[in-house]
């Protein structure tokens, strides 16, 4: 089995504005497996406000040796034999190897995990800090691509004018990610009731990840989901913050890739949490690793593809 590693940068269709900054591109680090003839994709993706690297992406998968390896009987045993990788780099192998023993095998990755559900959830177009011009050009890119269901990006500042501006632009489902930037309980729980009254799906990660009381409060409050990203990372989280939120974003990357994503989902729904699955500024190869999982989920946010420009490969 031959490994490729391709560095790349991924431009954003719009600049993408958070509680976090602005950028127009993100670092991408995409892996190539080929055996026997066939060839299959991973990604890994570095946002700036993760502690995340490509170039550890880069030294973690150079060590792999898959000369050796024939065939793939299990992706999970190959990757415990080849150490601690970062999150994002053990999600690009993981996807990778899952694709390529589906293809090897002439099946899909939803087969080999044993996935017969055919659910399609509400799927959505995320809209990220902008003004009124700007917002009902993405309002339509995300409408001729077959979106109908919006996620609003917030940033504890602009918050009433993005919800104004989007209204006065379109009655359609939507959904709001804070990323953090609310810090008073008295604020959110105002706002959050507007939200309600709009319309609001959900709520994504209003508080600071360690601020599980005020998240609480606000959760008791609302009839509205309080939805955990930054707060809920990896499976060993979930305990703690199954009290203060009605449900978690799974990401790949975050979590390190398909088969740990799908305990998490398994988990989470065992408390009875609600599940997003989402993304990490991906391209069409992250997000249709995470398509594999989204009928276990009762959210999509895997837009990333929508969201930047078309890459060189494929999965």
């Amino acid at each position: 089995m031959n490994i490729k590693l391709h560095p790349y940068q991924l431009e954003f269709v719009f600049p993408f504005r958070i509680a976090h900054g602005i950028r127009t591109q993100t670092d991408a680090l995409f892996i190539e497996l080929e055996s026997d003839g066939f060839t299959a994709f991973g990604e890994a993706t570095f946002p700036p406000y993760l502690p995340y690297t490509r170039e550890a992406a880069i030294e973690d998968l150079s060590r792999v040796d898959l000369q050796k390896v024939n065939g793939i009987s299990d992706p999970e045993l190959i990757l415990n034999q080849h150490g601690i990788m970062e999150p994002p780099a053990l999600a690009a192998l993981d996807m990778a190897l899952w694709t390529l023993k589906a293809k090897l095998e002439h099946t899909s990755v939803r087969s080999l995990l044993g996935i017969s559900e055919t659910f399609s959830p509400p799927r959505s177009y995320t809209i990220s800090v902008c003004d009124r011009e700007e917002m009902s050009k993405r309002i339509d890119n995300g409408m001729s691509n077959g979106f109908s269901f919006f996620k609003l990006k917030l940033n504890g500042t602009d918050d009433a004018r993005m919800l104004s501006d989007f209204r006065s632009l379109t009655k359609a489902s939507f959904a709001v990610d804070a990323n953090q930037a609310w810090t008073d309980v008295g604020y959110a729980l105002e706002f959050s009731e507007e939200l309600q009254f709009q319309g609001c799906v959900l709520i994504e990660q209003p508080f600071h990840k360690t601020d599980l009381i005020n998240t609480q409060k606000l959760s008791s409050e609302l009839s509205i989901p309080i939805i955990a990203d930054e707060a809920c990372q990896t499976i060993s989280d979930l305990d703690k913050v199954q009290d203060a939120f009605s449900g978690i974003n799974v990401k790949l990357q975050k979590c390190g890739g398909i088969a740990p994503a799908y305990e998490m989902i398994k988990y989470a729904k065992s408390l009875g949490l609600k599940v997003l699955i989402g993304c990490m500024s991906e391209s069409i190869v992250g997000c249709g690793a995470g398509e594999v999982l989204s009928p276990l989920c009762d959210w999509n946010d895997l837009d990333g593809s929508y969201l930047v420009k078309r890459v060189p490969f494929g999965n």
